[in-house]
């Protein structure tokens, strides 16, 4: 999950503070989740797939979002704002738990969908490779500044994230309709059938959440023509975007 630039309560308390409070739920909700794969990785002798989501939920989800509520809180108010070193090594902090969760998804989707596949572990790699190179370029040429649109090294990171959660949607779309049509001949137990949907939803907001945060930016800079925060021109731009990912 990538928390967006935070709206200053000019520009709708209301807003703010239910975005404050889906960003709990989300993080009581990863923790619990995380916590509960885990545990059972651990009874089954460690399998790929419950590891990996579990370091997902655990890493990504839940360890790489208080860091980033620090740094984008600063923006939308001084009084808020921690040092630019400060913020530097948390959004540094940030990125690479983001980029261990994608790259633990990468494998979750090798190991799940297509374990016996050669072009399944060449996507793993060059999925990792694209998150190490992305995080690679941001830490030595862009130092991780607590700007609004980050430079290249951020997007490349960005794009390996993006892609590994569009491809667990892919995949459990497909594998549901095929278990559906095994279900209507018997072959297929409804409730698995039902929780390749569930992945599938869940992937499809996941990867809306990343598309309305390259959105968010993108038009922060095409309107505004500057990449530094301002608490005006954030509050014009992040409302909306605030609202269409919680729907």
């Amino acid at each position: 999950h990538e928390p967006h630039l935070p709206m200053h309560p000019s520009g709708g308390r209301s807003v703010l503070v239910l975005g404050g409070l889906v960003t709990a739920l989300n993080l009581l909700l990863s923790l619990t989740v995380g916590v509960r794969l885990f545990a059972k990785a651990r009874r089954g002798g460690w399998p790929a797939p419950e590891l990996s989501l579990a370091l997902y939920f655990l890493v990504s989800a839940f360890l790489s979002t208080p860091p980033q509520i620090l740094v984008y809180g600063g923006m939308s108010d001084a009084r808020l704002a921690v040092s630019e070193p400060a913020s530097r090594a948390l959004l540094a902090f940030a990125v690479l738990a983001l980029a261990i969760g994608a790259g633990a998804i990468y494998v979750f989707s090798w190991k799940t969908f297509r374990p016996d596949r050669l072009g399944a572990k060449a996507i793993v790699a060059l999925g990792c490779a694209t998150l190490a190179v992305g995080y690679g370029i941001e830490a030595i040429h862009e130092g991780f500044a607590p700007v609004v649109f980050a430079g290249w090294g951020h997007w490349i990171g960005w794009a390996g994230r993006t892609t590994a959660m569009l491809i667990v949607c892919v995949e459990s779309f497909r594998y549901w309709l095929m278990l559906r049509r095994r279900q209507q001949l018997g072959l297929s137990d409804p409730v698995l059938t039902n929780r390749f949907l569930l992945w599938a939803i869940w992937a499809s907001c996941a990867t809306l959440n990343l598309v309305a945060d390259l959105a968010s930016r993108s038009l922060y800079w095409f309107f505004f023509g500057t990449v530094q925060p301002s608490p005006e021109n954030l509050a014009a731009l992040v409302g909306p975007t605030i609202i269409v990912t919680m729907l």
